[in-house]
């Protein structure tokens, strides 16, 4: 309970910032010492409020490997198996952003699709090159040549 007091003092000995907020209602934070202003409207905090957005920007920024990286190559799924665990230590190290691994996992899940498409189709060409040879082996029988 005391310490509930106290913080009721503490706010109520800080002034209130006398800036006005984008929709033209009072500003509601506590005025900086020395100032009657908040951070966000004291207008000699201008360039520490710059500094501060461009610092929050490059937080916010997903890691990514350098440019200088060499380019994957992928061929079956074991070249994907092989980029998936890269991938994993990648993120286990903070090497890469996890919004990176899962657009690299999402795209090694397309080209695992890709493979199993282009396989079934070379199976599909080869069982219709069996099935069209035996068909001209049983013309040849029928025909008697």
């Amino acid at each position: 309970m005391a310490e509930e007091g106290k913080m009721e003092t503490l706010d109520a000995t800080k002034r209130p910032c006398k800036g006005v907020t984008a929709d033209g209602s009072r500003c509601r934070a506590a005025a900086l010492p020395k100032s009657d202003f908040c951070f966000f409207h004291d207008a000699s905090k201008a360039k520490e409020r710059r500094d501060a957005q461009a610092l929050g920007g490059r937080q916010n920024r997903a890691r990514t490997l350098d440019a200088t990286v060499s380019d994957v190559k992928i061929k079956d799924c074991g070249d994907i198996l092989a980029l998936l665990s890269e991938t994993i230590n990648q993120v286990r190290t903070g090497a890469i952003d996890p919004r990176v691994a899962n657009s690299v996992g999402y795209l090694a899940n397309i080209a695992i699709r890709v493979f199993e498409q282009r396989d079934m189709e070379t199976r599909i060409e080869r069982l219709e090159d069996i099935i069209e040879r035996r068909s001209q082996v049983s013309e040849l029988a029928m025909t008697g040549s």
